[in-house]
């Protein structure tokens, strides 16, 4: 074969012009034939088991240089925050998936298929939480145990979600957003309860979708039928307006960083910010959404940090630019408080202005790049406006 190409290339030499043309053909054969793996290889069950998790798996590892700080912000707005209910909420998509199916809604399983892939899913879960919490044994934020990674709590609630979604998510997008609100917020009152750290519940989150895309793929090899079918990037419709629910960490810049502190002057430095957001876009691309954001900042010459937390909420749009990646633009207003030492100072009114690009992972994830302007403008005392930039992580509902 190699002493047939060889002679090829020579007649090719001789007659440079059809060496050209014949060479302009290989390369789109080679392009072709690249395009054919890549796309036989995008319909692999292994990658499309993996899609959605590798890039939790990533953020995750990206997000272990933020994780000090980010205990520092939950520390300075959130120091007293104790409360129980994740454990609780873990489950709450679960039982409404087994309340639906007594109730005789129509899923996409019988109870035997969907049984099936449940407890397949939950012990793969458990298996690799429980394996990695201790062997990795990890210190918790709160000193309390070496158990830390990865967060159980946000792979169950993931885990959950993810099967609520494969049930009944055909039947509309609210039921997305009913599955994945209560798993985001078990994931932030993880990290607000100081049990976990950001990359713990980031990595959790990914172990819960994995475990549930395994147990309906091998669920449906099981019954030898397509009835969850793990989806292909080719059933995808990657120009199509998504909405969403997403987690956010960024750096942030004070616009006025310059403070009193005792007669003392400080400067605001090293800002980082973290939210949690969603939004229901129609086709159009208009829609609404909402942010809880918090962010902290620390001031030189030991001064101590200031910050703020904002509550707001407007419209929002998003347009395709190509497929799988989208421009998108929001205006919210609402509510804030702003923070100086870990003591609130009053209420003020809040804006956040933002844009950001948002790349479209699979047909159910995203990853999103961003800037955002927090304005606090009849903050009297000490002003926290703020520009921010950053990632999220994106759970997509179609």
């Amino acid at each position: 074969m190699n002493n047939i190409l060889c002679f090829v290339f020579a007649v090719f030499a001789m007659f440079p012009m059809v060496g050209v043309n014949a060479q302009v053909l290989a390369d789109t054969n080679i392009v072709k034939s690249q395009s054919y793996c890549e796309r036989k290889f995008m319909n692999t069950p292994g990658y499309n088991i993996l899609k959605c998790a590798l890039p939790m798996f990533a953020a995750s590892a990206m997000s272990i240089s933020f994780d000090k700080r980010l205990k520092e912000t939950r520390d300075f707005g959130w120091p007293t925050y104790k409360y129980k209910y994740d454990d609780y909420l873990q489950y709450a998509p679960l039982i409404t998936k087994y309340g639906m199916k007594i109730g005789g809604v129509d899923g996409k399983a019988t109870w035997g298929q969907m049984l099936t892939a449940d407890v397949i899913s939950a012990a793969t879960m458990a298996a690799i939480v429980n394996g990695l919490k201790y062997s990795v044994k990890r210190m918790r934020p709160d000193n309390s145990k070496r158990n830390s990674f990865p967060s159980g709590h946000s792979a169950t609630a993931f885990m959950a979600a993810t099967m609520l979604q494969k049930e009944y998510g055909h039947i509309s997008p609210w039921v997305s957003f009913a599955a994945y609100t209560p798993a985001t917020l078990v994931a932030v009152s993880r990290m607000l309860n100081n049990r976990h750290w950001m990359s713990d519940v980031l990595f959790g989150a990914g172990v819960g979708i994995a475990s549930v895309e395994l147990g309906c793929y091998l669920s449906d090899l099981i019954f030898k039928n397509h009835t969850y079918g793990v989806v292909s990037d080719n059933k995808v419709d990657y120009s199509a307006v998504s909405s969403y629910i997403e987690y956010s960490v960024a750096y942030s810049a004070l616009m006025a960083p310059n403070y009193n502190v005792d007669g003392v002057a400080a400067r605001g430095y090293y800002g980082i910010s973290s939210s949690v957001s969603g939004a229901y876009l129609f086709n159009s691309g208009w829609g609404i959404g909402g942010t809880v954001n918090m962010m902290s900042a620390l001031l030189t010459k030991d001064a101590g940090m200031v910050g703020g937390t904002q509550f707001v909420a407007g419209p929002e749009y998003s347009k395709p630019l190509i497929p799988r990646l989208f421009w998108n633009a929001k205006v919210h207003v609402g509510v804030g408080t702003n923070l100086f030492n870990q003591e609130p100072e009053e209420l003020v009114f809040a804006s956040l202005a933002g844009t950001s690009l948002l790349w479209k992972v699979s047909g159910t994830f995203g990853v999103r790049a961003y800037a955002n302007f927090v304005l606090t403008p009849y903050q009297v005392r000490r002003n926290t406006n703020y520009f921010s930039s950053g990632l999220s992580v994106c759970m997509l509902i179609d």
